[in-house]
């Protein structure tokens, strides 16, 4: 244990000397009338606790949100491959290449680099 400073006995000394602690915490638990009564849930809600217009809003935005990620992340797999197969199309395939084909081994390595790089994330390897 450390000891105990002069000035910090000084210092609670004074305090005591104005209000005691029974008074202090009697007070406090008089303030605790703030408290919302959770036997009635609609008198006293603040537009802070009802972020959601109807009950099932916060499903609402679940679906928005992971649609939105869903979005992007099939953008950034999808796109790349797709304009490059078009850039090969307008320079043309080679025999029996299809832009069909192009984009299927576009979008089927793009997965794969996806897929690894996330295996790689979950187990730490290649840092």
């Amino acid at each position: 244990m450390r000891p105990v400073l002069a000035w910090e006995t000084l210092f609670v000394a004074e305090i005591s000397k104005f209000r005691d602690l029974d008074t202090r915490m009697a007070e406090r638990r008089q303030a605790s009338a703030k408290v919302r009564d959770l036997a009635r849930q609609d008198r006293g809600r603040t537009d802070f606790e009802t972020p959601f217009l109807s009950p099932l809003g916060w499903m609402i935005a679940v679906i928005l949100n992971f649609a939105l990620v869903l979005v992007v992340g099939l953008g950034t797999v999808l796109v790349p491959p797709l304009m490059a197969c078009r850039e090969q199309s307008a320079r043309g395939f080679f025999a029996g290449d299809s832009f069909q084909a192009c984009a299927g081994r576009g979008i089927s390595a793009s997965f794969q680099d996806f897929d690894r790089r996330i295996r790689r994330l979950v187990l730490r390897s290649g840092q």
